[in-house]
């Protein structure tokens, strides 16, 4: 089976490199990807920038070049539902997009995969739970989510790229996995937006808009040194949780 994985930042990228194993360092137009090969299957993994324009343009080349069989959208993920902690893990048991008047549901095929593996519950870091994702262009208020959500949504968590990842799926139709470690629980609402943090295009961090945002906002320091380190969890937990599944493909 050939799997094509997405991630949107480069601790995401070595999360999921870690638990793969031995890499073929490559490049896919501007973007940083690796080659894996793991129990039989093909893996590639890319490395998309943040946001649904960056994993939209992902997507479709990771179909124009290796027309996976099965594509994964990971990395990190902020807590709606106030029992998720920093490193417990969701898979997607459906994906829906916020917008400024509700959500809209994608029509995607999940594979089972994903379900599977939470019944089996074998991670060994953090707990494992089916949820329903929220992909936002830009950041939001998990508050506000959470007050927007209507009926049964099961353990939500918003992040950035898996709606834009999931459309081009279904296009493709192109089974999905996502699944994500919880790196901010829900009651650490983010004091800044990404826009202040990263380059024009949303690819990388900049240091220096980093800088020049604590300068302006000096409040946001215990915040970084908190999202830092369960950042380093999240990313722990994602990595034994993807050797697991992977090893049991």
């Amino acid at each position: 089976m050939k799997i094509g994985i997405i991630v949107a930042m480069p601790e995401e990228f070595r999360a999921v490199a870690n638990s793969l194993g031995a890499a073929t360092a490559a490049q896919i137009d501007a973007l940083k990807a690796g080659y894996f090969s793991l129990a039989g299957h093909k893996y590639m993994l890319v490395e998309s920038g943040m946001g649904f324009r960056n994993a939209d343009k992902a997507a479709e080349m990771m179909v124009q070049y290796g027309r996976p069989d099965l594509l994964v959208s990971t990395g990190f993920c902020g807590g709606v539902a106030p029992e998720l902690m920093a490193g417990d893990i969701v898979v997607a048991q459906e994906i829906i997009i916020a917008n400024k008047n509700g959500f809209d549901a994608v029509p995607i095929q999940l594979s089972p995969i994903g379900q599977n593996y939470v019944a089996r519950q074998t991670a060994g870091v953090g707990s494992v739970v089916a949820g329903t994702f929220i992909s936002a262009s830009v950041i939001m208020s998990k508050k506000r989510l959470a007050g927007m959500l209507t009926g049964s949504c099961p353990s939500p968590v918003v992040e950035m790229e898996s709606g834009a990842i999931a459309l081009v799926a279904a296009e493709n139709n192109i089974p999905l996995l996502a699944i994500r470690a919880v790196s901010d629980s829900a009651a650490e609402e983010l004091g800044f937006s990404l826009d202040e943090f990263c380059d024009s295009d949303m690819r990388r961090i900049s240091t220096h808009k980093v800088l020049l945002t604590v300068l302006r906002k000096p409040r946001i320091i215990p915040q970084l040194v908190r999202l830092s380190r369960s950042s380093r969890r999240a990313a722990e937990s994602l990595t034994a949780t993807l050797s697991c599944l992977f090893s049991d493909l």
